[in-house]
């Protein structure tokens, strides 16, 4: 067990060593450790000075090792105790009162017994208690030690064959993908144990998943082959002959032993089986309401069994209130290898961009969960339990909606709670469990007491059978007059075994045996049996392959019974032991710690659950659980956490908030950092600027360095100082992956007219994610600029494709307020380039659609460029005079973009109506700032811009410098480039221009796919 009570010691070695119930953490001598845990090794044997000499120094033997290990020997009594390391004729000992490889071999022995008897959950038991003591190899932290080579081994057949029993006593009781989880962990310990291999093939027929049976098989066959000369064991061939011919039989779904007493509900069940009927044709809802104790739980049961029965895929799930997002209906699934992994739907285990909406994220995470439905085999139908559904989280109720609403699923969705007008989703049929009549009561009862103990349960089932069970024959003489007074008196007759029961309805629904013993510091094997007398007592029954409290309102009447001091104890010892286990669920931690007192670790276990809420893309949920840390204990980790969760909410205030909270106590630069990033994304780019550089300075941590440059490098380029961007993202060099660096590099190589360098580093990036919270829209502005890139090379349809996916993924992330209106504009430039009519109404509607001023401002322009194209030079340059004023004339961010853009549109309108002086001018003003910010696309358009009014004033042209221009127009700007070369020729009577234009044309059309032969057209009418 984890921690024992102070006196006694218990060491383990099944993992890294540990002695609890001594301060081994102070023990800085490595050398004391390691003799401690030779002698661990031994389990309270005597080891020999010489074997011990060996395991410290190994060759190089002390030149006085009586002495320097005497030494040794002190140092470990120091923290073990002189009584714990004793002296003995032959060498010395470690006693210690409990040690978990003796534990691990009692418990598999018992769960081997408990097998061989029948005894499917009570095997699962024990095993699952066995298997809880495991937290790796034995000695993990020392696996090189020759001495321990032998141990490991046996430690490791040991663990083997409890996994065996484990995955065997799952199978039993329908848990098929338990059973193949403590299976598949035995094969891949041993890849030759055939034994584990043939209950992976059960579990996968099982689940209806033949083929997988046959892959596993196969694999193994080969293996045995290749490696060892040999066939698979003829029971292994056996049961592979019976899988070809289906002949092992599918999990049970349910319970072998029911009680057939279920009285007064054969409507109900009538109305289930007809409701999977129609689910076959799309997913249906039915919701089944009552009170407390009114036969929910047994009506599903009993449901359950007979559906499974015919061959039904039934899926169980129990919600608790406060539980971590969908955790019922990933229950469900994994126990019947659906194959659901939370853990990977989130980008690369990172935060959202800023703005992601709960809805668009949770699309993400249901097609997860319908991809897992779809894989159960079809077989006569799937249903999905979910009961006690009042304490469903919001996140379920919303996927149950989703299935509902879409009905692209094969699904009967059946919940069950108390109050059905509190369901998060409208049923498509509803059940109400009224109390039992007088006549169903006498057929659980008998005719003799019917109308008693009608009268006094009001034909609640639950209440009537425990006032049955607990009266009349009491020593007082008095019937029970409630639940709790009924379940206490039945409760006085378990005897010695009343403490555990009491202590496990305190700590939950579900029997954790091996914390249980842990908190009461008994041996395992005897809390064992008096749980099995509650079951004999039916306080407790099997439920999905567990052992569970028969029904919430019987536990909680049990742990009444517990005062509140003995409450809080046995919560504070349930902390005390999951603390100490590396896989404890951060929830159940997070509520014994509270229950027990201890707020600090009770705020550690909800900020571990946080992380698992984030894994599901529940940030409200994150949120919510951080809150509720953050209100037991204030402290600096916490408020960096909820900061990145509520950026990526988009609640850029909050997220400022607390990153400033913990700038006092914060060394790392972490906070300014967080600062530094809500400053971008909210535009502000000055403070960007200024608090990046604070945080790069500040920071110890190389990710936090570099995550602070990017802010301060792409303030710089909101600002349209792209000189100073590249230098500071040059300091970023080396950055983490999780950061995106590349795709920051291209996304401002596109901005410097470098769009082939651009793509050298923003293509291999599609598809990935930046896994920093803060690093809002990384995906959108990835794939914003490569299409941007395409277009500038002259390969508009792949242009076009990767906006097609941009769409995709703003609707799939929520981010389509802030980036409405991009996909026109970037449709309009290309189509229009291609002379395409569309791309005027493409930039119509994005005027429409605009959700930022930049867009909006982008998107007059763009209508401006069409009407030029189309001639209408007197509604052109009224709209660049509407763009100037509705939104030129104010800052925002990236204004330089609009500003170039628009000087490079006012001079195209004077060329257009024969006013060269102004193009001249405007061309000028162009080149300036495009040759000052470093932007090479603007500053060759400026330049070509301004040679073409300069031919048409009859001045001189630098013909070299225009036929360097043109020779790199194809690299820039191909895109546009053919017709503002054959402005060029037009005006200067360049062949070299022409043939350019010609050029561009052809690579132009070649890369326009289907759009090829109509901008042959326009391209042939414009070259002639």
């Amino acid at each position: 067990m984890a921690d024992r009570p102070r006196g006694r010691l218990g060491a383990r070695l099944l993992g890294e060593f540990r002695l609890e119930g001594a301060a081994l953490d102070e023990l800085r001598s490595r050398q004391a450790r390691l003799l401690l845990k030779r002698l661990a090794l031994e389990r309270g044997g005597t080891v020999a000075p010489d074997s011990l000499v060996e395991a410290v120094w190994g060759d190089r033997r002390p030149a006085q090792p009586d002495r320097d290990l005497h030494v040794l020997v002190s140092r470990a009594r120091s923290v073990a105790g002189a009584d714990r390391v004793v002296r003995r004729d032959n060498g010395y000992a470690l006693l210690a009162d409990w040690w978990d490889l003796a534990e691990l071999t009692s418990l598999g022995r018992e769960a081997a017994r408990r097998a061989d008897a029948g005894d499917a959950v009570g095997a699962r038991t024990a095993a699952e208690a066995a298997l809880a003591l495991v937290r790796g190899p034995l000695l993990a932290d020392e696996p090189d030690a020759e001495w321990a080579a032998e141990a490991r081994t046996a430690a490791a057949a040991s663990v083997a064959e409890v996994r065996r029993v484990a995955a065997s006593a799952a199978l039993a009781t329908g848990q098929v993908g338990d059973a193949a989880a403590h299976a598949g962990e035995a094969l891949r310990a041993d890849p030759y144990d055939e034994a584990a291999l043939r209950t992976v093939m059960r579990a996968h027929v099982a689940a209806g998943r033949p083929a997988s049976a046959l892959a596993e098989f196969a694999r193994v066959r080969e293996l045995l082959a290749e490696e060892l000369g040999v066939d698979p064991a003829p029971e292994t061939r056996a049961l592979h002959e019976e899988v070809l011919a289906e002949k092992v039989p599918r999990a049970a779904g349910g319970p072998d032993r029911l009680d057939q007493r279920l009285v007064g509900r054969a409507d109900q069940l009538r109305v289930l089986d007809a409701e999977l009927e129609r689910s076959r044709a799309g997913g249906r809802v039915v919701v089944v309401g009552g009170e407390p104790g009114v036969g929910k739980t047994a009506l599903l049961d009993r449901w359950a069994a007979d559906a499974a029965a015919r061959g039904t895929v039934v899926l169980r799930g129990r919600a608790e209130a406060g539980e971590l997002a969908l955790q019922p209906v990933l229950d469900a699934l994994a126990d019947r290898l659906a194959g659901v992994d939370p853990v990977g739907w989130a980008p690369a285990t990172g935060l959202p961009g800023p703005g992601a909406t709960a809805a668009a994220l949770s699309l993400r995470v249901f097609a997860h969960l319908d991809e897992a439905v779809r894989s159960l085999p079809a077989g006569s139908g799937t249903a999905l339990l979910v009961d006690d559904a009042d304490g469903a989280d919001p996140v379920t109720w919303a996927w149950l909606a989703h299935v509902r609403r879409r009905r692209e699923l094969p699904l009967l969705v059946v919940v069950a709670l108390r109050d059905p007008t509190a369901a998060g989703l409208e049923a498509d049929t509803q059940l109400e469990l009224a109390p039992l009549g007088r006549a169903e009561v006498a057929q659980l009862v008998g005719d003799d007491r019917a109308s008693e103990l009608h009268e006094r349960s009001g034909g609640n089932p639950l209440l009537l059978t425990e006032l049955a069970g607990a009266g009349p024959g009491e020593d007082d003489g008095e019937v029970p007059g409630s639940l709790r007074e009924a379940v206490a008196a039945r409760l006085r007759r378990t005897g010695a075994a009343e403490p555990a029961l009491q202590a496990a309805a305190v700590l939950g629904a579900t029997v954790d045996l091996e914390l249980l013993a842990a908190v009461l510091g008994d041996p395992p094997l005897d809390v064992l049996e008096q749980l099995d007398v509650g079951v004999r007592q039916a306080f407790l029954v099997e439920r999905d392959g567990a052992l569970t409290f028969r029904h919430e309102l019987v536990r909680l009447a049990v742990a009444a019974g517990a005062g509140a001091t003995r409450r809080a104890w046995l919560h504070r010892r349930a902390a005390e032991v999951l603390g100490g286990r590396p896989d404890a669920h951060p929830l159940e931690l997070a509520r014994h710690a509270r229950e027990g007192g201890d707020r600090t670790l009770a705020a550690r276990g909800l900020a571990d659950a946080a992380q698992v809420a984030l894994s599901r893309l529940d940030l409200a949920g994150a949120e919510r659980l951080l809150d509720e840390a953050l209100g037991l204990g204030d402290s600096v980790a916490l408020r960096l956490q909820r900061s990145r969760v509520r950026m990526s909410r988009g609640d850029l205030d909050g997220a400022d908030a607390d990153a400033v909270a913990a700038m006092a106590g914060d060394t790392t630069g972490e906070a300014l950092e967080l600062r530094a990033w809500v400053a971008r994304n909210r535009h502000d780019l000055d403070g960007a600027i200024r608090l990046g550089r604070a945080a790069a300075a500040a920071a110890t941590d190389p990710t936090i360095r570099a995550s602070s440059l990017i802010a301060v490098a792409f303030g710089h380029r909101g600002n349209g100082d792209l000189r100073q961007a590249d230098a500071v993202l040059a300091e970023a060099a080396g950055a983490p992956a999780e950061l995106g660096l590349p795709a920051w590099t291209g996304v401002l190589r596109v901005h410097q007219g470098r769009p082939a360098d651009g793509l050298a580093t923003l293509e291999p990036m599609l598809g990935a994610e930046a896994r920093r919270g803060g690093q809002g829209f990384w995906v959108e502005h990835t794939l914003q600029m490569t299409a941007h890139a395409y277009g500038l090379l002259g390969r508009s349809a792949d242009a076009l494709r990767v906006l097609d996916r941009l769409e995709q993924e703003i609707e799939r992330r929520g981010t389509g307020v802030r980036y409405a209106g991009l996909p026109h504009t970037y449709r309009s430039w290309v189509l229009r380039n291609l002379g395409d009519p569309a791309a005027e109404e493409l930039a119509l509607a994005g005027l429409t659609h605009g959700g930022s001023q930049e867009l909006v401002a982008q998107c007059h322009l763009d209508v401006a460029d069409c009407l030029l194209r189309a001639g209408s030079l007197d509604a052109a340059a009224n709209r660049l005079a509407v763009a100037e004023t509705e939104s030129g004339a104010r800052w925002f961010h990236n204004k330089w973009r609009f500003d170039q853009r628009r000087q490079l549109l006012l001079a195209r309108l004077a060329l257009a109506s024969l006013d060269a002086a102004a193009a001249l001018e405007h061309g000028e003003a162009v080149v300036m700032a495009a040759e000052e910010r470093g932007d090479r696309r603007y500053a060759v358009l400026g330049r070509l811009v301004h040679a073409t009014a300069t031919a048409r004033l009859g001045r001189p042209v630098d013909g070299a410098a225009v036929a360097a221009d043109l020779d790199v127009l194809g690299e820039v700007a191909s895109l546009e480039g053919w017709w503002l070369a054959a402005d060029v020729a037009d005006a200067t009577g360049s062949g070299h221009a022409r043939s350019v234009a010609e050029r561009l044309a052809a690579a132009v059309a070649l890369a326009a796919e289907d759009r090829a032969e109509p901008f042959r057209r326009v391209a042939g009418q414009r070259l002639g």
